[in-house]
């Protein structure tokens, strides 16, 4: 469902392990089995907040200075899979002011 959205997309569980990912989060090196922890620096996981959507079962989202300017990064809880979350970010990967309208 998500393959044609620009940005890296993830299923991740609360452990941190990856089970599902999109092709751009692949085409970042992104897998199931890894734990998305482990991907860049550490200090790059500092704002996460996988644990608080999943505590509270409601989508959480933050904004941040990214490489391109403002981007927002979300964490959405799975209905059928309370430990599970779809995280994304918009605004990371892509420069969408000059995107096709």
């Amino acid at each position: 469902m998500w393959d044609n959205f620009p940005e890296p997309v993830t299923i991740t569980q609360r452990s941190r392990e990856i089970i599902a990912v999109n092709k751009t989060a692949a085409g970042f090196g992104l897998k199931p089995g890894i734990k998305c922890s482990a991907i860049g620096k550490p200090e790059d996981h500092r704002g996460c907040l996988c644990n608080k959507a999943i505590d509270s079962q409601k989508a959480i989202g933050c904004a941040y200075e990214g490489s391109f300017g403002r981007a927002y990064d979300f964490w959405v809880p799975v209905a059928e899979k309370p430990e599970w979350i779809l995280h994304f970010s918009v605004g990371r990967a892509v420069q969408y002011g000059a995107l096709n309208r």
